[in-house]
């Protein structure tokens, strides 16, 4: 962290005081559906005591946007005249879902620019944002997962149902449907490729759907309590409309107050499937190369009571409607003191290699 001199009496002499200067990176340049699902959680970070704040905004026409707050942003600019106008960073805290947010623009602060990025490296999130690629990453190194086939258009399908058909590369459950029978599959796999020229079919996995966290404190991974979303024989998995209340046209507005797969934390688990479940993510943090903090989402077997991973979700917007914030909240911790530990971790990186041996809880 570094050191800020901040006159606070004219009378008075100056006292150097510790602040840490952050900038927040959102939107998207992909669609205005994750520019306004970005907005939405950038809106609600929390803004912990000895922290400076910036935010870059960038737009689906690629112009960017920098000011003090959201609300007092400058003129649209290039990326070119954006990046001298930088002020000094110490850290980037990103709050961007799309795939280029995930990734390329991660790389280009971290790994171009030199400015540390809270959160994992470009090329862990580019990763893990590939559903089909996670699951080859976790299982190869012990994670249970569902069956599955990628599927190209002019594939032959060779999967039976019940089975869930994934865009390998979208978020929120975007394009994801569940198919009972065989008349449902070709409406399915257009709605999915409509949306990514390559499709995750999975078997479908009976039973609970927990979410799991793994957040990096003093050299250990730490598990924190557990969400559960309370599916039902009549609404078996999340939608979109679960995650995010649309407005008409179809961008995010905000999150659903009244959702019909409710979320419950701290989840009612056993002490035996909490080890299970912890270890797995675990497991799958280290595997995919994560950093700072990582989100799973798994399938609990109702006949074997064995977790499955679904996907890894490596975001967290550090705001109060964030799922890590909420675990945070229910295990009595303070989100500011967390958030504050984290960015200030990240901005003393240097450019190394920064791989690690970590000790499990």
């Amino acid at each position: 962290m570094k050191l800020e001199i901040i006159n606070q009496n004219q009378h008075s002499s100056s006292a150097t005081i510790p602040t840490l200067r952050v900038l927040h990176l959102a939107g998207s340049c992909v669609s205005n559906f994750y520019y306004n699902l970005s907005i939405l959680y950038a809106k609600e970070v929390v803004q912990p005591v000895g922290v400076s704040s910036y935010y870059a905004v960038v737009h689906p026409d690629g112009l960017w946007q920098l000011g003090t707050s959201l609300d007092s942003l400058s003129e649209k600019m290039s990326l070119q005249d954006m990046t001298p106008r930088l002020p000094q960073i110490d850290v980037v805290v990103p709050h961007m879902f799309c795939f280029p947010g995930m990734t390329s623009f991660r790389a280009f602060f971290e790994d171009i620019l030199g400015i540390p990025v809270v959160g994992s490296p470009s090329h862990c999130t580019s990763l893990a944002t590939n559903k089909a690629q996670t699951r080859s990453v976790v299982s190869a190194s012990g994670v249970r997962v569902a069956k599955a086939q990628q599927l190209r258009r002019g594939d032959t399908l060779t999967m039976k149902p019940p089975f869930v058909v994934k865009p390998t590369s979208e978020d929120n459950s975007l394009g994801v449907t569940l198919v009972w029978d065989e008349s449902q599959i070709e409406a399915a796999l257009d709605k999915g490729f409509e949306l990514d020229d390559t499709l995750l079919v999975e078997d479908y996995i009976p039973g609970r759907e927990l979410r799991v966290a793994v957040v990096e404190r003093e050299g250990e991974l730490q598990v924190l309590p557990m969400i559960e979303y309370l599916v039902t024989e009549e609404h078996p998995i999340r939608t979109v409309h679960d995650k995010l209340e649309l407005q008409s046209d179809g961008t995010p507005g905000k999150q659903p107050e009244k959702p019909t797969v409710k979320p419950v934390c701290p989840a009612n688990v056993t002490p035996e499937l909490f080890e299970k479940l912890g270890n797995a993510a675990k497991t799958a943090h280290i595997a995919l190369g994560c950093r700072d903090y990582s989100l799973y989402d798994f399938r609990v077997h109702a006949e074997t009571n064995e977790p499955y991973l679904l996907e890894a979700g490596l975001f967290w917007t550090f705001g109060k409607i964030s799922m890590i914030t909420r675990m945070l909240q229910a295990d009595g911790q303070s989100l500011e003191d967390v958030v504050l530990e984290l960015w200030s971790a990240a901005a003393g990186r240097t450019r190394v290699a920064c791989g690690s041996l970590f000790k499990w809880n």
